[in-house]
């Protein structure tokens, strides 16, 4: 089984994890961890530590909001084998982790998956409906 995290600046992962539960209408196997702005980044560490260290044994993802950003940046200290960061995740990424049937199949391409929905979530609606002119 694959163990999710997700790390924003503010309160964007809890919002994000509250719309995709309403969505699929269930409670979600996810945490979250706000950046703490005033901080050093040690509370989050820490928090990271503890996450990575309840979850032993298991497959972990950690979705942050921003490439370059606090998040992602200390994040990226526990990527290993069984570790991974996912930065810039969107609703549709978010709802394809929860949906991917294969969540206990081949752990990087469940990631590459996400990736992939993450990315395609993103539209120029004009683009679709004709532009205007």
């Amino acid at each position: 089984m694959i163990k999710s995290l997700i790390i924003t600046h503010g309160n964007l992962g809890h919002e994000l994890i509250q719309v995709a539960e309403k969505i699929l209408e269930q409670k979600l196997d996810i945490e979250a961890i706000a950046f703490d702005w005033q901080g050093d980044g040690s509370t989050m560490i820490a928090q990271l530590e503890k996450f990575i260290a309840r979850n032993q044994g298991h497959k972990i993802v950690i979705f942050t909001d921003m490439f370059g950003g606090s998040p992602s940046n200390i994040s990226t200290r526990f990527i290993n084998n069984n570790v991974e960061v996912l930065s810039g995740i969107n609703l549709p990424g978010l709802l394809k982790f929860f949906c991917c049937q294969e969540r206990n199949g081949n752990f990087r391409q469940i990631i590459k998956q996400v990736e992939k929905e993450a990315k395609e979530g993103i539209n120029i609606i004009s683009e679709y409906l004709g532009e205007k002119k």
